[in-house]
């Protein structure tokens, strides 16, 4: 439920993030300007779904094929090593296709369901018309002696939220499009796919891009194991691009998150929350940050 409660609260901050300036440029109230906001945002999904989902999902159906054999092939390929044919039996074996149902039906059941998706659409919705009211009642379950600095914690908090989520986006659209470009120019099947799986996934840095990575170089590596090095050096070199250019750029706007740090919250959250709480490490760990900072630091330098 917190989590949920969480995860609609991130999505009205992203609302808030473009509903804001449309207020002030047109003089619109609130309620207005993020009811434009939101409609804008269903349209374009459900026209993007009208005019590209078919494509979408035929685009990914031929990954998932294209993966299947890049797998097959990279197996046989390492197989021919001893060392790599007992590393391939252990990974085969450890994979139990039982548990691995278990985990996506239970991560499916938590958060995956369509109820627990429109549940989060309500209350981004709610959230994003009336934060104001929603923040007085939170603020009035503390003592009043507190209720001063709790409300400046989560004002900042909100801000620095806000903040990342444009920087995260900034980056994401980046990554995907040097990884789309980089892809095409090897030859490597599929790029476009591929790259719009690298721009989700780098959502959740440090091992979201890892992951998007994987399928890329396999796919490639199927063509041909050169072919396979240098699309591994084009995601090497995208992240370097990001982590060296963009994201040092960004953060000078937004709030600053070492990498270390993030990795450690990503495993935190992970091993408390499941997988929402990998999806959703970041913002919470940028939260948790400012919130550490304005209630406990400041006050001890007092």
């Amino acid at each position: 439920v917190l989590m949920l409660a969480f995860a609609g609260a991130v999505l009205a901050t992203a609302i808030r993030a473009a509903s804001d300036p449309l207020a002030r440029w047109l003089r619109l109230p609130d309620v207005v300007a993020v009811s434009l906001v939101s409609i804008i945002a269903l349209a374009i999904l459900i026209g993007g779904g009208y005019l590209f989902g078919q494509r979408l999902a035929e685009e990914a159906s031929a990954l998932w094929v294209a993966l299947e054999e890049a797998w097959g092939k990279f197996r046989e390929f390492v197989g021919k090593v001893p060392v790599g044919e007992n590393a391939m039996a252990n990974l085969e074996s450890g994979a139990d296709p039982e548990a691995i149902g278990k985990v996506a039906k239970g991560t499916f059941t938590v958060f995956g369901g369509l109820a627990d998706v429109v549940l989060v659409l309500f209350l981004a919705a709610y959230f994003a018309a009336d934060p104001r009211s929603y923040r007085r009642g939170l603020m009035h379950l503390l003592p009043r002696s507190v209720r001063e600095r709790a409300a400046d914690a989560f004002d900042a908090s909100g801000v620095a939220l806000k903040k990342w989520l444009i920087a995260q986006l900034v980056a994401m659209l980046t990554v995907g499009l040097l990884t789309g470009i980089g892809l095409m120019m090897l030859g490597v099947p599929l790029a476009i796919p591929l790259a719009i799986l690298m721009m989700l996934l780098d959502f959740v840095p440090v091992i979201g891009p890892f992951v998007a990575a994987i399928p890329g170089v396999l796919i490639a590596f199927s063509e041909s194991p050169q072919l396979g090095l240098y699309a591994a050096l084009v995601y090497l070199g995208v992240q370097f691009v990001e982590g060296n250019i963009v994201m040092p750029l960004a953060q000078k706007w937004a709030v600053s998150v070492p990498p270390a740090l993030s990795l450690l919250g990503i495993v935190a959250f992970g091993l408390v929350f499941g997988v929402i709480g990998v999806l959703f490490a970041m913002p919470l760990l940028v939260v948790t940050m400012v919130l550490v900072q304005k209630l406990y630091i400041e006050r001890l330098d007092q």
